[in-house]
């Protein structure tokens, strides 16, 4: 019942460009402390993804001190205590990297995770254990909902999936498998990350997600630099996989990939964990 709960937000899909970072701390199953930092990434640079999503952008952080100047009061806060977060994987990763890259020592991290604890996304939980979740992507507001959830599940608690609505999720979701069209099928390699393994490298969407809009995804992919075919071919480098994906366009990376091609699928949760989305 003592641990800290944290969440971090991005200004880029390279995970050491924290822009915002929110953590709550828990004694005896009470929140005792409240913390919420913004931070200038390196070059105050973001993606217009990464802004969409959270809505913090260079302007908001110009002024705001760099990850070297606040992380002697964030490891403070952290303690020798457990962290948590919801998937821990994408914080702990930024934390490490963005430590790495100022040449901080990185601690040895205890870590809970509650996406692992649950396999369900934060927003869904928080509507099955009745959890208020005002500001989604806002670090603090994560933090506080990851942090009542995680006391839900020590206690036993059990979630009322009942109360989840689906339908106003997929309202947000892919509108059907209408084919992609227009500039975002235009690779951006100007503007891109050159280190995103999808820079300069083809890739299809096929299937229905349940988190983020087809278009939205191919923004995402478009500013990382990627290029999205309509189809598949066998210079794909990559298919971009929901529910109830094209068979047409899995039966031919089947075919492709047995005849020598490397077209590696991805799925909803392996790429939605890229962005912490």
């Amino acid at each position: 019942m003592n641990f800290v709960a944290i969440d971090v937000e991005t200004a880029q899909s390279d995970r050491r460009s924290i822009c915002q970072i929110g953590l709550v701390e828990v004694e005896n199953g009470v929140v005792i402390n409240e913390t919420c930092y913004l931070v200038k990434p390196p070059g105050n640079k973001y993606d217009r993804h990464n802004t969409l999503i959270h809505g913090i952008n260079a302007e908001i952080t110009e002024s705001a001190p760099a990850f070297i100047d606040v992380w002697d009061s964030v490891k403070t806060l952290l303690g020798n205590r457990l962290i948590v977060a919801h998937n821990a994987s994408f914080d702990i990763d930024c934390l490490t990297k963005t430590l790495n890259f100022y040449n901080l020592e990185v601690p040895d991290f205890e870590i809970a995770c509650t996406y692992k604890e649950t396999g369900e996304n934060l927003e869904a939980l928080c509507q099955a254990y009745d959890i208020d979740i005002e500001n989604h992507h806002d670090a603090l507001c994560d933090a506080k909902s990851c942090a009542q959830l995680y006391l839900k599940i020590l206690t036993n608690v059990e979630p009322d999936y009942s109360r989840v609505n689906r339908t106003a999720r997929k309202k947000n979701a892919w509108e059907g498998h209408a084919s992609i069209s227009g500039d975002v099928l235009k690779p951006d390699l100007e503007n891109g990350n050159p280190d995103s393994p999808f820079y300069g490298k083809k890739l299809v969407i096929t299937g229905l997600f349940d988190k983020i809009g087809r278009e939205e995804a191919a923004i995402v992919l478009k500013n990382l630099g990627a290029d999205i075919d309509k189809g598949v071919t066998k210079k794909t480098n990559f298919a971009i996989v929901g529910r109830e994906a094209g068979p047409s366009k899995i039966k031919r990376i089947e075919k492709y990939n047995s005849e020598g091609c490397e077209i590696k699928i991805v799925n909803e949760s392996e790429f939605l964990s890229m962005f912490d989305i």
